[in-house]
């Protein structure tokens, strides 16, 4: 028989962060705001198929714009991670924001240009995103990061293969990747919140 008095052990499972993680699971507010303006970005061009081009442009240079600045706070803030991959995810956050702002600069182009601008600058993100699950996954798994990056290179892909789009068509099939984009933020944001550190 056991001894009333002795006393009782309980088992504890510490999760192990990999290095800088702790410090972007901080920043999971950072990462809910950028899938929520992405969301709402995608229901604006829905709602509104019969965009112009200026309107269009617009859109997603703001887009690409807060994409660049999102992953370049993100670069910083995992001070612990590898340098090379903080140095990886923050050119990607500079060449998002340099394609945002030349974008921006000239909203009156053709839809062939701004399919082909697109189609390149997702394909090489889905890529080094793709790259970022696989050399440094998070405690959760690999799976939404390569699940985001691989929908991100088809898209680009996509976009550089099939030119012949008419601005409706461009609009309504970058509506609906903004959509999937800002749900998949949200929910990698969710998931980060259960790692942040207590009182964040």
């Amino acid at each position: 028989m056991s001894d009333p008095d002795a006393p009782t052990t309980t088992e504890v499972t510490v999760t192990v962060l990999p290095p800088g993680f702790r410090e972007f699971a901080a920043h999971w507010g950072l990462v809910l705001g950028y899938g929520i303006v992405t969301l709402v970005l995608g229901i604006v061009l829905v709602a509104w198929p019969d965009a112009t081009v200026t309107v269009f442009t617009v859109v997603i240079a703001i887009q690409l714009i807060l994409a660049g600045i999102f992953r370049g706070i993100s670069a910083l803030a995992a001070s612990g991670r590898d340098t090379g991959i903080r140095v990886l995810s923050g050119l990607i956050g500079a060449f998002s924001l340099v394609v945002g702002l030349l974008v921006l600069r000239d909203p009156l182009q053709s839809v062939l240009v701004l399919g082909m601008v697109l189609g390149v600058f997702w394909l090489v993100a889905g890529v080094v995103d793709i790259l970022l699950a696989m050399l440094a996954p998070p405690p959760g798994g690999r799976t939404w990061e390569l699940v985001t990056g691989g929908l991100t290179v088809l898209v680009g892909a996509f976009l550089i293969v099939f030119t012949e789009f008419s601005l409706r068509a461009l609009v309504l099939f970058i509506a609906i990747w903004l959509i999937v984009g800002g749900v998949l933020a949200i929910i990698a944001a969710l998931g980060l919140r259960s790692y942040r550190p207590a009182g964040r």
